[in-house]
């Protein structure tokens, strides 16, 4: 094996357990979603000296709630979005390189003008904000604004049948399931 090789062999190792130090899953020495990877541990690192000091705030699904009636979200909606994504875990970074509580990708982040994305009060309102656009893209259906919250938005059709992978399926299932539950309703199925 040639040097090159085994130093990137021995990157990506120390990248992947960095991931799974943040709480993440990644499958070890998977090239997929690298670079978002790679982005997503960068900014961990920008973050932490500037964070240090001060803990995570602790009321963090009152933060959800605020952020999801200044967008026009329904907050068990957003709540529910959020604890499916990070179970309201700052620092968590996911196999594919979605960051913080709101799981936003890195160039999501970006054009979201969140800068510090493992910032909880930032994290949360850019993930609000994107999810108020996702709702008022599908007119207020729930199941297809969670869908394209967790595949992309390019993947699912305004109309029609949803065709999604079985990941997301299940992804949908918990997020309803979780969005019911806490409006006090039956679930739809």
């Amino acid at each position: 094996m040639g040097y090159a090789v085994l130093l990137a062999l021995t990157a990506l190792t120390a990248l992947n357990g960095a991931i799974r130090a943040l709480g993440g899953s990644p499958s070890l020495l998977s090239l997929r979603h690298l670079g978002d990877k790679v982005s997503a541990i960068s900014a961990y690192f920008i973050h932490l000296p500037r964070h240090a000091a001060c803990p995570c705030d602790k009321d963090l699904r009152g933060q959800v709630r605020a952020m999801a009636t200044l967008y026009g979200v329904p907050p068990a909606f957003a709540l529910a979005i959020a604890e499916s994504e990070s179970r309201l875990r700052p620092h968590v970074v996911s196999r594919t390189g979605a960051m913080g509580i709101m799981q936003l990708m890195p160039l999501t982040a970006r054009s979201l003008g969140v800068v510090d994305a493992f910032d909880p009060r930032e994290n949360i309102h850019g993930g609000v904000r994107y999810l108020a656009g996702l709702l008022r893209r599908y007119r207020g259906d729930y199941r297809r604004a969670a869908a394209a919250y967790n595949v992309g938005l390019g993947r699912v059709p305004r109309r029609g049948k949803l065709r999604l992978p079985r990941e997301t399926r299940r992804y949908v299932r918990r997020v309803m399931r979780r969005f019911w539950a806490t409006k006090g309703r039956k679930r739809r199925r």
